[in-house]
């Protein structure tokens, strides 16, 4: 009796390159359903990218089909050097494409297969979460249809798991963290009249020159990295994500006077502290500490379930709970050469 034969790979969804706005409705539905979605995978978020920066070659956008079905989308720019996720690592946390559950694999298939036969032999996407399903999805793709694969380290994204109150959370910090931030919110308590405002909308964007200002006082490195350039983009995210409430600021006042401010955004169950800043005048209090404590007491009372404080490994996040995940960076190239 002959030995059947050995399956080969399953067949692919179709996958296209598509016009943005004609594929953003259904890749924002998409998200709703992806695991791993985050905000910087939205289309607002590329939609704004692309409004200040330019890609180093063609902004392609990928949906990939099962029945007409959009089980899959990837936002890439394509060069004569290759293909890398589209976008900017150093102000977009989290990278890679989306896909339905159970869909990762098919959907790495299809971009390999795209690729091929578009003639681009290198691919490179960063921000990939590691425990997400890209780095399985895309090293099995890469073995099944001829691609070298090669995953390394690129960021930590710490972030924390809140429980029901802030009391509950503070029980499960360390022991000094918790005495040192129960005494710094404390000392800054009563040093005057203490409050925090969290502004979204049309008060988020308002708001922007503040904490432009707090930035560029609290730390050199932030006053070089907010160009002109950064600002516009700064406020095409406002645009795009305050209305939905999907951006705030947090604003921490002391006797009426502005001492930090915090820029987050949020989905149904996480916030994601994406910069912040503080008056260097109030440093002695840790205002800068404290608004990133309110920030997460805020969310944490609103029901989001996780605090994320992207990229980094600054001591703060440990000190406010955060455990660290990894963030890869993949590259696959054909083995084909081409």
């Amino acid at each position: 009796m002959d030995e059947p034969e050995a399956a080969g790979p399953a067949p692919l969804p179709l996958i296209t390159a598509e016009e943005f706005e004609a594929l953003a409705p259904e890749w924002e539905a998409l998200a709703r359903d992806a695991p791993g979605a985050t905000p910087f995978h939205l289309p607002g978020w590329h939609r704004a990218w692309l409004r200040v920066f330019r890609p180093a070659g063609e902004a392609v956008f990928l949906s990939i089909r099962r029945e007409e079905r959009l089980i899959g989308a990837a936002a890439l720019d394509l060069s004569p050097a290759g293909a890398r996720e589209l976008g900017d690592p150093e102000v977009r946390d989290y990278g890679g494409p989306l896909a339905l559950p159970g869909e990762a694999e098919a959907v790495a298939a299809g971009i390999l297969e795209w690729l091929r036969e578009d003639f681009t032999g290198r691919l490179e996407l960063w921000g990939i979460a590691a425990d997400g399903p890209w780095p399985a999805a895309f090293a099995r793709a890469a073995g099944q249809y001829g691609w070298t694969f090669a995953a390394e380290p690129e960021a930590v994204c710490p972030g924390v798991d809140l429980p029901g109150t802030f009391d509950a959370y503070l029980a499960g910090l360390g022991k000094h963290d918790r005495h040192e931030l129960r005494r710094k919110l404390r000392n800054f308590a009563a040093a005057g009249e203490a409050g925090f405002a969290r502004l979204t909308g049309a008060d988020a964007a308002e708001a922007l020159p503040l904490l432009f200002a707090l930035m560029r006082a609290s730390r050199e490195d932030k006053a070089a990295f907010l160009t002109a350039e950064m600002e516009a983009f700064f406020g095409a995210l406002a645009a795009e994500f305050g209305g939905r409430g999907m951006l705030s600021l947090g604003v921490t006042r002391l006797d009426g006077r502005p001492a930090a401010v915090t820029l987050t955004f949020e989905d149904s169950e996480t916030a994601y502290l994406y910069n912040s800043g503080y008056d260097p005048a109030f440093a002695a209090l840790a205002a800068g500490l404290v608004s990133k404590a309110w920030t997460l007491r805020d969310a944490l009372e609103r029901g989001l379930r996780r605090f994320d404080f992207l990229r980094g490994s600054e001591e703060y996040k440990r000190r406010l709970g955060g455990a660290p995940r990894e963030v890869l960076r993949l590259r696959l190239e054909d083995r084909a050469g081409r």
